[in-house]
């Protein structure tokens, strides 16, 4: 029986390689009161990061509880399963030390923090990660993160002693609506490189590689006699939305990417770092499921630009035999 491989996790890594290293702007005046005080950024900042630090000692995801949760516990978890597989990748070092930090207004649940980290090497892009504070009894937890787009700049924000208004997805204060171009971006990665929608976003690595990923894996599955097929869907109720400085906006929004590839009298297979994320026996058919998190910039309406992705990391978690 002849064997395909599939490498499709190893084909999109969109943190690395990039010779222009992202810049953030100067924080906007202070317009709301902040739902923190820079005291109790200054704790819970430290304090996610030594939880991370023990987990990521122990590789064991159960130590990540107070701080870390949601979709950042998630990807972890698969990221210690990639790391044990023999020669499998170490989990990549989240930077500790900020170069900007946003946090919501005090009248907004839930709350929102953000931070911009600084430069984590040569090669890698500063990283933009969200915490979560769900009600008044929750603490702040980091639930997502993703790397800046190589050539990408965020706007001008509120600082941490100040706060950003948390606008809703259905928001008319921004043209399109956070609700309208997160839709519209994902009818664009579904259409292709070819949708009318291309030329009403700003150029994104994110994207690039996932169509290429996509014409890869079609090929293969086309020599092998068989079919690839992504779905890709966005998570509107769990995005998020600050506000920018200049009447735009920061939209916040986890996605889910699967990844199937089908072959006829063939036995499919994965790379061997793939392989402690296998569910069931692989036969002709193979989904990797993708956990996804964008950060978009919509612009305010003085700024003729298009809405963007300003950053994007694209995450493995599980792959099925179905």
């Amino acid at each position: 029986m002849k064997r395909a491989l599939i490498a499709a996790a190893a084909i999109l890594v969109l943190a690395g390689c990039t010779s222009e290293v992202p810049t953030v702007s100067a924080p906007a005046e202070p317009e709301f009161a902040a739902a923190l005080v820079e005291d109790q950024v200054e704790r819970i900042l430290p304090e996610t990061f030594e939880e991370l630090a023990v987990a990521d000692e122990a590789a064991d995801a159960k130590l990540l509880t107070d701080r870390v949760g949601g979709h950042a516990r998630s990807v972890r978890s698969a990221q210690y399963k990639q790391a044990s597989a023999k020669g499998g990748p170490t989990p990549p070092e989240l930077p500790a030390n900020s170069q900007a930090v946003y946090v919501s207004a005090e009248n907004v649940w839930p709350r929102m923090l953000v931070s911009v980290s600084e430069q984590p090497s040569d090669e890698l892009t500063p990283v933009v990660m969200l915490w979560i504070q769900e009600d008044v009894d929750s603490g702040y937890q980091l639930r997502s993160w993703a790397h800046m787009v190589p050539g990408a700049t965020l706007p001008a924000m509120a600082g941490p002693a100040t706060g950003a208004a948390q606008l809703p997805m259905t928001s008319t204060a921004t043209d399109p609506t956070p609700q309208k171009a997160i839709e519209d971006y994902v009818t664009l990665l579904q259409e292709g490189a070819t949708s009318e929608l291309n030329d009403d976003f700003a150029p994104d690595s994110y994207r690039e590689r996932l169509f290429t990923a996509r014409t890869v894996l079609t090929k293969a599955a086309k020599k092998a006699k068989g079919t690839y097929k992504d779905v890709i869907k966005a998570d509107i109720e769990g995005s998020y939305v600050l506000q920018s400085a200049d009447g735009g906006a920061l939209v916040f929004t986890p996605f889910t990417v699967d990844s199937t590839f089908t072959v006829k009298g063939a036995k499919v297979s994965v790379p061997a770092t793939d392989k402690p994320l296998v569910s069931g026996k692989l036969t002709t058919k193979v989904t990797h499921h993708y956990l996804d998190f964008i950060v978009m910039y919509i612009p305010g309406p003085a700024t003729d630009s298009n809405p963007g992705v300003v950053a994007a990391d694209h995450q493995l978690i599980k792959v099925a035999a179905k």
